[in-house]
């Protein structure tokens, strides 16, 4: 039983580390420009804790079936409050994490545009005269016939 206990406290504890990575993300997705340095940076950190939150997961699954009891562990008054308090948080951090998606989506989609653009212009050869004109180039060959 005090195995379980720990298992739901470290899962808690994780929960709680995860939400100011959450909040993190979230700001610098929401800035005019993106710093993918640290965006790399909270997007292994948030896969780290996701990663051993799992783990957690399913130790504690385990260790209920080891004990013969399942959540929300309604016999056991303190084992309850503990997961009351893991499933409030996890609920917090999954609306976060969903809130997410969309603007990490929207972000992806304004890079694309620009290297679209970006793509465009830079087909576009343009010359030069002494005059600082541009003139695009032409494209085939042109010939000048005089009879």
């Amino acid at each position: 039983m005090n195995d379980l206990r720990i298992t739901l406290i470290k899962l808690h504890g994780l929960l709680e580390e995860l939400k100011p990575v959450l909040t993190e993300e979230l700001g610098q997705l929401n800035r005019p420009q993106l710093n993918p340095v640290t965006l790399q940076m909270l997007s292994d950190n948030k896969s780290r804790l996701l990663s051993t939150i799992n783990f957690f997961e399913e130790q504690r699954k385990a260790e209920e079936t080891k004990l013969g009891i399942a959540a929300p562990y309604e016999q056991q008054p303190m084992l309850k409050t503990l997961w009351d308090d893991v499933v409030a948080i996890a609920r917090e951090t999954r609306t976060m994490n969903l809130s997410i998606y969309p603007i990490l989506e929207l972000q992806m989609q304004k890079a694309l545009t620009l290297k679209s653009m970006v793509k465009q212009v830079s087909n576009c050869v343009a010359l030069y005269g002494a005059d600082g004109t541009s003139q695009q180039s032409i494209k085939g060959k042109a010939y000048n016939i005089n009879i």
